[in-house]
C-alpha cells in the first residue's frame, strides 16, 4: 500500500478547508501554501467534492469550504475517496485475482495487515488529526510500538525508517503537522 501525493495533497487541501472555517479559500492560494502544483489541486479538488469531503463556489469570494462533519469524518474515508480502497495487496480485494487465495496463508497475513491498517486510519477522524496531529493517541501507539515481532534468531526488526524520521518531521500523518508539511 501506497499513499499517493494526491492523497497527500488532498489531506493538504483538506486541512487548509478546516483552518480556514467558514470562510471560502481559493484552490490557488491554497495550492501556493501548500506548494501543490496548481492544475493538480484543482485535479484534486474534484475528486474531494465527488467524495462530498468539500464543496466550491465560483466568483470573486469563492473557493473551498468544507462540506463534513470533521469530528466524524475518519482518515480511511477520505483515502478511500482519494485512491479507493486501502489493501495491501490485489487478492485481498479479489478473491477471484488468485485461485490460490482460499487456501493461501499469505492472504491471510495480507488481510490482517489489511484490517489493522483500516482499523488504524479509521480511529482517527480529521478534526482530531488536525488538531492533535502527532500527539493523537492512535498516533502515538503505532509509534510507541516502534519494532515488530521478533524473527526466530530473536532479534529485534526495526521499521527501518527510524533514522528518516529522526532527521525530518516527526509526525506520522505528514498532512497534518503543526510545523505545515513535511518534505
Amino acid at each position: 500500500m501506497d499513499i499517493t501525493r494526491r492523497c497527500d495533497y488532498a489531506c493538504r487541501i483538506l486541512r487548509a478547508a478546516y483552518k480556514s472555517g467558514d470562510a471560502y479559500v481559493s484552490v490557488s492560494d491554497i495550492a501556493e501554501e501548500e506548494d501543490i502544483p496548481y492544475a493538480f489541486a484543482r485535479s484534486i479538488q474534484h475528486d474531494l467534492v465527488k467524495g462530498g469531503l468539500i464543496k466550491t463556489v465560483r466568483g470573486a469570494h469563492g473557493g473551498l469550504v468544507l462540506n463534513c462533519d470533521p469530528a466524524e469524518v475518519t482518515l480511511l474515508e477520505v483515502l478511500e475517496a482519494i485512491q479507493g480502497p486501502v489493501s495491501i495487496s490485489l487478492c485481498v480485494m479479489d478473491p477471484d485475482y488468485c485461485e490460490k487465495q482460499p487456501e493461501c496463508a499469505y492472504n491471510k497475513v495480507w488481510q490482517g495487515a489489511d484490517r489493522l491498517l483500516n482499523g488504524y486510519f479509521a480511529s482517527i477522524t480529521l478534526k482530531d488529526l488536525f488538531e492533535q496531529g502527532g500527539t493523537h493517541p492512535a498516533i502515538e501507539k503505532a509509534m510507541d510500538a516502534g519494532e515488530a515481532p521478533s524473527p526466530r534468531d530473536g532479534s529485534p526488526v526495526r521499521d527501518g525508517s527510524s533514522e528518516v524520521r529522526a532527521s525530518a518531521c516527526a509526525c506520522a500523518a505528514r498532512s497534518a503537522c503543526a510545523q505545515g508539511p513535511c518534505r
